[in-house]
């Protein structure tokens, strides 16, 4: 019990500490809807989820003894993040002369919850070093004789604390106060945030240490 609190503590700081997931999913609340919002907040928590699942089976030591696997994947979440931060600086650029209301803005931005919820989990997946942070904290709680029981424990702890931290983070910046912000600041928003995940893909094409 211990050491499952222990992991709660080190994931839930993980998990406030700013990145990809974080603005995508603010992003996601703020352009789209609540529903949006909280779609991408399950996808990148079944992402976690994966990643947890694999840290569990051991896949970490095959990155080590297969090192240029995990470079090409780095390399490719990279691109995606590229990607997508590019699509949001076209939409901070495209929304230059337009005085479009937060409902039609949202309108003319809409994505179906599969696609905000698959990308969501490819945010998330785009990070292989994922694997390295959770296969570290695991070593906390997991020994050879671990059980069934106690794994499943440590993936379920895992998953539901951060499916929760990004529903929270969904239902706060869904709130219609922070739709008018981003109505009044919808192309500075868009263009920071575009920079903060182009900033991220480079990271992990150019440093895949």
């Amino acid at each position: 019990m211990t050491s499952l609190l222990s992991i709660a503590l080190i994931h839930f700081f993980a998990l406030i500490s700013p990145g990809p997931d974080f603005f995508f999913v603010t992003q996601s609340a703020i352009r789209q809807s609540r529903t949006h919002a909280l779609c991408a907040a399950l996808g990148v928590s079944l992402s976690i989820l994966v990643w947890s699942i694999c840290a569990i089976s051991g896949l970490h030591f095959l990155f080590q003894k297969i090192a240029w696997l995990q470079q090409v994947l780095m390399i490719l979440g990279g691109l995606y993040l590229l990607y997508l931060g590019t699509q949001l600086l076209k939409s901070a650029f495209a929304t230059k002369e337009t005085t479009a209301t937060a409902t039609e803005l949202k309108k003319t931005t809409s994505k179906s919850h599969k696609k905000l919820l698959l990308q969501g989990f490819f945010t998330n997946m785009a990070n292989p070093k994922a694997l390295v942070y959770f296969s570290s904290v695991f070593s906390i709680a997991i020994s050879t004789d671990v059980s069934l029981l106690q794994q499943s424990s440590l993936l379920a702890l895992v998953f539901v604390e951060s499916l929760i931290w990004f529903a929270v983070v969904a239902l706060v910046f869904s709130a219609p106060k922070m739709t008018g912000y981003y109505q009044k600041f919808s192309q500075k928003i868009d263009a920071i945030t575009g920079g903060i995940f182009i900033s991220f893909g480079c990271l992990l094409i150019l440093n895949r240490d």
